[in-house]
């Protein structure tokens, strides 16, 4: 059985990827683009068309360009696993690579004299050495003077970031719920990465909201629900991605957190009245799922 939440509500959404003559449990997840006026300023971002230095500048989430325009085509029910490169550098020094695919952490080092960024990384155990070719508020290109290429990588960002990084979904301590175990995990290990993967698209949702972004797409984010304008769905097992099952340390123990989200779904929520915004509406829900998913037997 398909669990749901759903606030029939008209949005100023358009949902692409989607038929609407099918029912809603065949839907294909959505890319959203919202409207609205002039782009709002947050007192919770750095806006770095104003960065004093290079360091500065750098310490945003990144992505290939290439794969940032290709974005709202991609669909989590694609068969392939599309490429979307990026990097998401924190000023602590630490760095998270791509979210959206074979995610990877790590430290990151940038070399002023000579011009470089080292990346460190946890999972492959190796690292890469960027030159900087150019840079910009919102572009990057960077050579990989490691291995014998000539060919310059370029990406963009929106030139922005948050004050306090903690508030950043790719913030390299907000995605260790993605790292697989090494070992069994006890039912309230895998309740609490249950809950970190919650509190991630809190994060994601609430980032949306602040960076007041025009295009969502969830593509490639591990998660065992479907997010829908105003509704909040479990997939079901069939649906469910290797890479959100692959964030437990069996499928066993993935099966035990799926049976938790189904019975988060089984209780009751307040939908916020007056409120227009996908976002919101979601986002409000979400917050009271991560607040009762300790209370859930």
């Amino acid at each position: 059985m398909i669990r749901r939440i759903l606030m029939i509500v008209v949005l100023p959404v358009l949902l692409f990827s989607c038929n609407d003559n099918k029912s809603v449990s065949e839907k294909k997840e959505a890319i959203f683009v919202t409207e609205g006026d002039s782009e709002k300023h947050s007192n919770k971002l750095v806006y770095l068309d104003t960065a004093e230095n290079i360091y500065s500048a750098l310490c945003q989430g990144w992505a290939m360009e290439d794969d940032e325009l290709a974005l709202n085509s991609m669909s989590e029910d694609s068969k392939f696993d599309i490429p979307y490169r990026s990097y998401y550098f924190a000023a602590n020094g630490t760095f998270v690579k791509n979210p959206r695919n074979a995610i990877d952490y790590g430290t990151w080092f940038y070399d002023d004299d000579k011009k470089t960024i080292t990346v460190n990384y946890s999972v492959e155990k190796g690292h890469d050495t960027y030159k900087i070719a150019a840079l910009a508020p919102d572009e990057l290109k960077l050579l990989n003077i490691g291995i014998n290429t000539s060919t310059i990588l370029k990406f963009i960002s929106p030139a922005k970031r948050f004050k306090n990084p903690e508030e950043d979904p790719f913030y390299v301590k907000n995605n260790l719920w993605r790292i697989k175990p090494l070992r069994k995990e006890t039912d309230a290990g895998i309740r609490q990465r249950l809950k970190e993967n919650i509190w991630f698209f809190i994060l994601f949702y609430r980032a949306s909201i602040e960076k007041d972004d025009k295009a969502v797409s969830f593509y490639g984010l591990p998660s065992c629900f479907k997010w829908y304008g105003g509704g909040i769905y479990l997939k079901s097992k069939e649906e469910l991605k290797d890479n959100w099952l692959d964030c437990f340390y069996d499928i066993q123990q993935a099966m035990k957190a799926y049976k938790i989200a189904d019975k988060l779904l089984e209780q009751k929520y307040e939908w916020p009245k007056k409120e227009n915004n996908w976002l919101k509406l979601n986002l409000a829900v979400l917050e009271q799922m991560y607040k009762k998913i300790d209370e859930v037997e």
